[in-house]
């Protein structure tokens, strides 16, 4: 409508019409009155329809400011596109709009982290991404995490907190001491847990009496779900003595079995040891004596170690990387005075922890194993194999073995696969002769 045409035409509209060319902005209430053809009725509506369109205006703001989002503001400019709000209305829309596409890519670049490794992401960020609606469970679900996964997730159960045992002085005579090696975070805890359950589930276990019962119970259980929340620790500063026994059920005589997990801090002492320096703590001494007296000891013994695939070799808070800590236990070994595989040693394995993340490759995964092992852990590999060849350990070979306790999922929710663990179980079987007593016979008298 042309303002001259109103201009001219004032006495033909109502007050109503008057008013929607004012909320239209094609007059003003003033300029209708300086024409003098607005009679004062007329005036007095459109002040009144006028106050209360500003009413309706400051309540729907009002409304859209406790909102605050992209749709109330854009609610408010549909609804009053002449609202004295309106410039406000339209810079807040804009910047939420801007937030809300950056969400979009900041969404679609986590669900493609987690496609290629679930682990990209702690589970507490993918909790506060849950909670504040970045991801739903239905769209992680999409992308592949399994339900149950999920559910554990929200469920937020607390992680299991571990009861370490007193070290024992020495580890009685006529049994089999199976050794776990692995620096700080290796993952020999996890895989001795999972050993256990495995070997719990199966029949094959029985769990001696001593100062590690309970430890060994909370490990075995760690894995009686499939699905289950690991530990976001495990400890490390005391070195475990568990022993149990091994026998298949239609056995008769039962393989005991001194299974000796150690301190992850025996390794720095292995650092020092080698630059002829005193040991850092008095608890760095004990455990490096404990070790020596157990090995010294006349026991047939087996001994694991347990390389992290995922750590490489990154150096640590003190600046030493995982090779490090290995050819430092190698240079140890080669010192006469200790004989740590001398004629007791039956057996020596290195375990390869995570390989679940291991790239496919055409060859074998015992193939893939030996070449990592080679190509990143040389020294400390080559050092084995020379114990192996001078006292006729494993047919004269050091043997490499991948280790995973399936996928696990934002760093603590694992989907347990018990496939390795069974593997393990198999050696022990395999390379621990059955006896007519039993390491329970000791312990439980």
């Amino acid at each position: 409508m042309d303002k001259n045409l109103i201009f001219s035409n004032i006495d033909s509209f109502s007050a109503d019409q008057l008013f929607d060319f004012i909320n239209q902005g094609i007059v003003t209430l003033d300029e209708l009155r300086n024409t003098g053809d607005l009679d004062a009725s007329k005036r007095q509506a459109i002040t009144k329809l006028q106050k209360s369109r500003e009413k309706e205006d400051d309540d729907a703001w009002n409304n859209c400011s406790k909102v605050r989002t992209e749709i109330s503001y854009k609610e408010y400019i549909d609804n009053h596109p002449n609202g004295k709000y309106i410039s406000e209305a339209s810079e807040l829309k804009s910047k939420l709009e801007k937030e809300r596409i950056e969400r979009e890519k900041e969404k679609e670049d986590i669900l493609n982290s987690i496609i290629q490794n679930p682990n990209d992401f702690p589970v507490d960020t993918i909790r506060d991404y849950l909670s504040d609606g970045l991801l739903t469970a239905d769209v992680l679900i999409q992308k592949g995490i399994p339900k149950e996964v999920i559910n554990r997730l929200i469920k937020n159960d607390s992680a299991p907190n571990f009861t370490l045992g007193e070290t024992p002085k020495s580890i009685p005579d006529g049994f089999t001491e199976v050794y776990f090696w692995g620096i700080r975070g290796s993952g020999k805890t996890t895989a001795l847990s999972a050993v256990l359950s495995t070997a719990g589930k199966k029949g094959y276990s029985e769990i001696a009496q001593g100062p590690g019962y309970n430890y060994m119970l909370q490990l075995q259980n760690l894995f009686a779900e499939n699905i289950t929340i690991l530990p976001t620790g495990t400890p490390t500063e005391k070195t475990q003595y568990l022993p149990f026994t091994l026998k298949k059920k239609k056995e008769t005589n039962a393989r005991s079995v001194s299974l000796v997990e150690l301190s992850g801090e025996i390794f720095q002492c292995f650092l020092y040891k080698n630059a002829s320096k005193k040991l850092p703590t008095i608890h760095h001494q004990e455990t490096f004596d404990t070790l020596i007296n157990y090995l010294k000891g006349n026991n047939r013994k087996m001994h694991f170690f347990f390389v992290d695939y995922d750590k490489k070799n990154n150096a640590d808070q003190d600046g030493y990387t995982q090779a490090n800590y290995l050819n430092a236990a190698a240079t140890f070994f080669n010192n006469p005075e200790y004989n740590i595989f001398g004629k007791t040693t039956d057996a020596v394995y290195v375990v390869v922890t995570k390989s679940d993340l291991m790239p496919e490759d055409k060859n074998s995964k015992k193939d893939q194993i030996s070449q990592y092992l080679n190509e990143n852990y040389t020294s400390f590999v080559n050092s084995l194999g020379d114990k192996c060849k001078k006292h006729s350990i494993n047919g004269k070979r050091i043997l490499g073995t991948p280790f995973s306790i399936g996928t696990v999922y934002f760093e603590q929710i694992c989907d347990f696969n018990p496939e390795t663990a069974e593997n393990i179980i198999d050696i022990l079987m395999r390379r621990i002769a059955p006896t007519g007593e039993s390491i329970l016979d000791v312990f439980n008298k």
